[in-house]
């Protein structure tokens, strides 16, 4: 068995409150990037989320889960799926480094449809997190 996670990384020159401000206002995300929208919920532990990915893209999916960790300004997680096809776990961890933030994207996929789907949608997948990274860092930089 493989392992099912995906882990990306991206030094951010905005201090770690600024990039947390960002990355918690789900309304907002429509205006600085094109990957994710959060089509309800917020950022607060046990919340329960819809979020579309992709949109209009081959690969858009939309999908429901909750917000299972919220510690500001350095950890925000949630997870989704069916624990007995196709489980994720997605966590964004920030942590001051050099006047500015380092931020880990990544996410764990488990269940028996887990291999296969990582398998076949890997390299899409992290096109997807570099980008995010990408565009959550050009808006916290323009907020500061």
């Amino acid at each position: 068995m493989q392992e099912n996670e995906l882990r990306t990384e991206i030094t951010i020159d905005a201090p770690p409150e600024v990039v947390w401000a960002v990355l918690t206002d789900f309304a907002r995300y429509p205006e600085w990037t094109e990957l994710i929208e959060y089509v309800s919920g917020e950022a607060r532990e046990g919340a329960a989320v819809r979020t579309r990915a992709a949109w209009g893209s081959p690969a858009e999916r939309e999908f429901e889960g909750r917000i299972t960790a919220v510690e500001a300004p350095g950890l925000l997680a949630s997870e989704g799926g069916d624990p007995d096809l196709f489980f994720g776990q997605h966590r964004w961890e920030l942590s001051a480094r050099d006047g500015g933030t380092l931020l880990v994207n990544r996410e764990q996929w488990t269940g028996p449809l887990a291999d296969s789907v990582y398998a076949q949608s890997r390299e899409l997948l992290v096109g997807e997190f570099e980008a995010f990274n990408v565009a959550l860092k050009a808006e916290a930089e323009r907020r500061i």
